[in-house]
Order: structure tokens, then sequence, then C-alpha cells
């Protein structure tokens, strides 16, 4: 991928992040840490009990981040087919003996392929922007959930 497309896709996904951060994660994370605080007012509360309190209030915080996690994983592995797609395309374009017009001609079908698989991933950002705040908002998928749909996988 050409520097430049790779520039742009992280930046993109970059300025998804600190949206979703914005908008939700840094809510949860506030959240927590006022729960935390409180399990760790209760006087009478044990080193165990305490500790299972804080993990208690991590836990939707950790979720939600877990869930990203996978959203973006899942976002990679699409963008990932796409650009493999792309070089098998290309590939299979050249004769078996390529001149180094084929080559070039080859190489420049790759990267215009690869250039349109950012350009449509990008354009998917803001639906899976969408999709992700909503899923939230609902209460982000618990992370043995997470982990079971990774299996199926």
């Amino acid at each position: 991928m050409a520097e430049q497309q790779k520039k742009r896709l992280e930046n993109a996904i970059s300025d998804m992040i600190e949206d979703m951060y914005r908008t939700h994660l840094r809510q949860m994370q506030s959240a927590m840490h006022r729960c935390a605080a409180k399990c760790c007012d209760n006087e009478r509360g044990t080193l165990e009990s305490v500790q299972n309190c804080i993990e208690k209030c991590a836990g939707p915080l950790m979720d939600a981040q877990d869930y990203l996690q996978h959203e973006l994983g899942q976002f990679q592995n699409r963008l990932q087919n796409c650009v493999r797609d792309c070089n098998s395309d290309a590939r299979s374009s050249l004769p078996s003996n390529p001149s180094n017009k084929d080559m070039a001609r080859s190489q420049h079908m790759f990267e215009g392929c690869t250039g349109n698989c950012v350009d449509k991933h990008i354009d998917l950002l803001p639906s899976l922007l969408k999709s992700i705040k909503q899923t939230l908002d609902r209460g982000p998928p618990k992370r043995s959930v997470i982990r079971d749909a990774n299996l199926d996988v």
C-alpha cells in the first residue's frame, strides 16, 4: 500500500478512535473511577471484596474496549482481504514470462486497486462508527461473547 494511502487510512482510523473516546469511552472511564473510589471508601471491605468491587467497576469499560478492538480487527481483516485480492488479480494478469512493461502494468493495476480498497474502507468508517456507538449506547457486549464470536470465524 502506498505511503500516502496508508497515512490517510491511519488518520481516518485514529480520528474515529478519538471520536469514540470523546463520546463514549471517556465517560465510561470516569464512571469506572468514581465507582472504584466508592469501593475503596468502604472501610469494612476486605482486600478481596474491594478488589472484586474494583474489577466489577472496570467491567463495562473493558467490555467496550474489547468490543471496539474486535470491530477494528474485523475492519482490518476486510481491508487485508481486499488488498490480497488486488495482489492476486495483478499477479494473474501477468503472462508466464512478463516483460518490464508487463510488470509495470501489473504494479500500476495493483496500486490502483489498493487505492480503491483504501477509499472504500475509509468511506465505511462513518457507518462503522455509528454502529459501534449504537451498540455501546445499549451496553457493550460482554468480553466472553466477543471471544466466543471469534471462535466461530
